[in-house]
């Protein structure tokens, strides 16, 4: 199946109407928030016991180091502290993360990893509609504070790891040009969009800003993105 195609974007389109309309259906219940976090947790376990066991497990790619995999960790946090900042992360970056995912998974080989990425963050965009619907909480910063370590700790991992290791897709926002032969080259940063990529407009912005005023930039975009959706999401 070819990115981006006809049977990709109808796959798309139910994956994403699916996952919604059954986040909807479900009613404000303790049980019920509590089962969709530990089934995200879960299997996530269950997906590296049988990497190991199969012999597939990389360090590089198979941490739960993304933002979509560790939002079950967060969700586990939740439940043993009822910290309330913690729900609109839930409820928003659910959201975002998993049709994030669901839209840019490439689907032209598909092996364990793909079909276990849009199973995953079919359950993950059922939470985050669950949660906004029934326990919305007000806007905190803390959840920007929250991304950005989770950045951080992504960032010296892929420093640490190398061999490609490219968590929270930072290698590919920080060095689009691939300068180190460790950088791991993701395929949908370069298909054109109006006769440019992703990867061009990036090295275009490091070529005329430098890299200081991009990173800058590159900080500004997140926390003003993840600001405005968190709003969004948040109790008014």
């Amino acid at each position: 199946m070819k990115i981006f195609s006809i049977n990709h974007l109808i796959l798309i389109f139910l994956l994403i109407l699916f996952s919604v309309l059954i986040g909807l259906k479900f009613q404000k219940n303790k049980a019920n928030l509590t089962n969709i976090l530990l089934l995200l947790f879960f299997l996530e376990i269950a997906k590296s016991l049988f990497l190991i066991i199969t012999n597939n497990f990389h360090i590089n790619n198979n941490l739960p180091l993304q933002l979509c995999y560790l939002y079950p960790i967060i969700g586990i946090i939740y439940i043993k502290t009822k910290k309330e900042f913690l729900l609109n992360y839930l409820g928003a970056f659910g959201i975002l993360f998993a049709v994030a995912a669901i839209f840019f998974t490439n689907p032209k080989i598909l092996n364990f990893n793909t079909i276990y990425c849009y199973l995953y963050h079919f359950f993950l965009l059922i939470s985050g509609t669950f949660i906004t619907k029934n326990y919305k909480a007000k806007f905190s910063f803390k959840n920007i504070l929250l991304m950005f370590i989770q950045i951080i700790i992504a960032f010296f991992s892929n420093n640490i790891i190398k061999n490609g290791a490219n968590y929270i897709f930072l290698n590919t926002f920080l060095d689009p040009m691939h300068s180190s032969k460790y950088i791991d080259n993701v395929e949908m940063f370069n298909i054109k969009i109006f006769s440019s990529s992703v990867n061009e407009l990036l090295i275009f912005l490091i070529n005329n800003l430098g890299i200081k005023a991009y990173i800058l930039l590159f900080t500004i975009i997140v926390i003003s993105f993840s600001s405005l959706a968190l709003y969004i999401f948040s109790k008014k």
